[in-house]
């Protein structure tokens, strides 16, 4: 029979709108802004601290909503985020380090969503509000290492020769050796050229030569760099709890972090500015190493002297993973697991070296006052040895770091080691907060321009349509439910301020189909057919015309999304779904809403 859907067609489509609905209700509700005080010391009045900290919200005009006083802390309401982060800055201020603040946002969503694993769609930043970092790889270090490590080398090979050579380091990789006579220097030359001739150039120039990389090496390490770089500061995102970030390349030598909604930007700039790694080194206090250079001079507790061997044991990038547990002393300590490469040399090297001490050596880089050719702050290298362990057997992939100052410092170094040792070390150049407000104007504005794009559309289909206008506007809501449904369900969709933008052209493009669909019907009752026939010829003749038009606009946005900026990205992402769920709508539910009200029924007018 014509325009009759079966039984069960008529359930799938309630199925998929009560679906559409269930994964859409956790956008109505909104987080609650909440400041956490966690009192440890069991000697400080929970109500003095209380009563001091409503005093200074006070005298600054902060509201808030309530207070909820328990058993090791103290939670404070408030109305929006805004008045939180005031009091927060004001609250950190006053602790003194007496008691810790947390700042937090608690979802309001019922359980019965969240048991359904319904979320709310994430916001970027320009919505939710966050902190924006722009970083800059030094990859000079990284070159410089690698210099060291050819330079040791090739003195090796020259030393066991008995050749005379002067070194002068240039900037980079490059360096020149200079020799006695050029008798030598083409030995040398000769003898390198045919050793090693991977990834470094040799030329000469007078009496020397000059060492430098590949071109092919040189970019090939740099893009290397920043890819470990931006995967390492991924799982540091994720390892301090920061969800719908984005970490990127900008350029070579630059990575864009964006954090919506952050909370805690003083824990995220030390977690992700941080280039901390290990080092172990053997204590040394062999005379003859010491006269040959072969070590390091460091000051330890009550400033101890120590001498440690140069020579790298493991370092952070033998390390796979890391946690924090407490010792027996009730000590913060952190536990350690190495690759199997790692773990290889760990216990080669313990089994010769029972007895010996190993220190534990945290390098890290800190901005100094001084700046470079380019403007950047000259970063110096910092070395602090925080451990120093005898070892009193044969060890093997694990071990256990002790010897820290709090648990605060020893979970910021788990989290540090579990997410692996960058490739380079890095530096804010730039750092950006924005507010909430300013995200909350922006769904304002986004909003807005939905209602009025939507607004003109359903004055046009129902007066222009009549019935028939009606049940498209119908179907446009459903199409609007399904693409909150679908963002809110995607794991790594992030609506954006584009991305509103293509929510309104696809609820454009939905009317567009309908209005094809009603002028195909028109056409066909022109031809003095019978109107089942009409309304059965109109949705088939009009549906290769909405699906040839759909796949084209479906291409353009998954190129569009393959090698657009993130904002054209997001415009991509909503521009895709929302064509995929409007053709649903347009040709699907309308149909079944036309079969339950004129399906199979003798009708003299169709009001259309």
């Amino acid at each position: 029979m014509l325009n009759k859907y079966y039984w069960w067609q008529y359930i799938l489509i309630v199925l998929f709108i009560i679906i559409g609905i269930i994964y859409s209700l956790p956008n109505i509700y909104t987080d609650i802004p909440i400041i956490q005080i966690n009192i440890s010391n069991k000697n400080l009045s929970k109500i003095k601290i209380l009563e001091n900290i409503k005093n200074k919200l006070n005298v600054n005009r902060i509201s808030y909503k309530k207070y909820l006083i328990k058993k090791n802390n103290i939670n404070i309401i408030f109305f929006n985020i805004e008045n939180q982060l005031q009091a927060y800055k004001i609250i950190k201020e006053n602790s003194n380090n007496k008691y810790s603040v947390i700042i937090k946002l608690i979802s309001t969503i019922p359980k019965w969503l969240s048991f359904l694993k319904a979320k709310p769609i994430k916001l970027g930043l320009d919505l939710k509000g966050g902190i924006y970092f722009l970083l800059r790889i030094n990859n000079d270090y990284i070159f410089q290492k690698l210099r060291e490590q050819n330079i040791t080398d090739l003195k090796l090979i020259l030393n066991n020769k008995n050749i005379s050579f002067q070194l002068k380091r240039l900037n980079n990789f490059n360096y020149k050796i200079i020799f006695s006579n050029n008798v030598i220097r083409n030995k040398v030359f000769n003898y390198l050229k045919n050793k090693n001739n991977n990834f470094v150039n040799y030329i000469i120039i007078n009496n020397g030569l000059l060492v430098s990389m590949k071109n092919k090496w040189f970019l090939e390490l740099k893009k290397a760099i920043i890819e470990n770089n931006i995967d390492v500061l991924r799982k540091r995102v994720n390892q301090i709890g920061i969800s719908d970030s984005i970490v990127q390349k900008k350029g070579i030598d630059n990575i864009i972090i964006e954090l919506p909604g952050i909370q805690n930007l003083s824990e995220a700039k030390e977690i992700l500015g941080s280039t901390a790694t290990l080092e172990f080194h053997l204590v040394d206090n062999n005379i003859n190493n010491i006269q040959n250079n072969n070590f390091s001079y460091y000051l330890w507790k009550n400033k101890i002297p120590l001498f440690l061997n140069k020579k790298i044991i493991i370092d952070g990038s033998n390390i796979i993973h890391s946690n924090i547990s407490r010792s027996e002393y009730n000590q913060p300590q952190v536990n350690i697991f190495l690759d199997d490469k790692g773990g290889n040399i760990l216990s080669k090297f313990s089994e010769k070296h029972i007895g010996d001490n190993i220190a534990t050596v945290l390098v890290n880089y800190i901005n100094s006052d001084k700046k470079d050719k380019k403007g950047n702050f000259i970063q110096n290298k910092k070395e602090e040895i925080i451990n120093i362990a005898t070892i009193k057997s044969k060890l093997n992939n694990s071990f256990v770091i002790t010897g820290l100052k709090n648990i605060k410092e020893a979970k910021n170094l788990s989290i540090l080691l579990r997410s692996g040792s960058l490739s380079a070390p890095i530096q804010i150049i730039e750092e950006q907060n924005i507010g909430p407000s300013v995200g909350k104007e922006n769904i304002k504005k986004g909003m807005k321009a939905c209602i009025i794009g939507i607004s003109i559309c359903i004055i046009f289909m129902i007066f222009y349509y009549n019935i028939f206008g009606i049940i498209a506007v119908i179907a446009l809501f459903i199409n609007l439910i399904f693409i909150i449904s679908l963002l809110s369900l995607l794991p790594n969709a992030t609506l954006t301020m584009s991305g509103i933008a293509g929510i309104v052209l696809t609820l454009a493009i939905a009317i567009d189909a309908n209005v094809l669909i009603n002028e195909r019907i028109k056409e066909e009752l022109d031809n003095d057919i019978s109107i089942q026939k009409a309304i059965d010829y109109g949705y088939k003749g009009a549906f290769s015309s909405i699906f040839d038009a759909n796949i084209t606009n479906l291409i353009i946005s998954s190129f569009l999304y393959s090698l657009g900026s993130r904002e054209i990205q997001g415009f991509a992402v909503t521009t895709f779904i929302g064509i995929l769920t409007s053709m649903f709508t347009s040709i699907i539910i309308t149909r079944a809403i036309v079969n339950i009200i004129y399906g199979g029924k003798k009708i003299k007018k169709l009001p259309i």
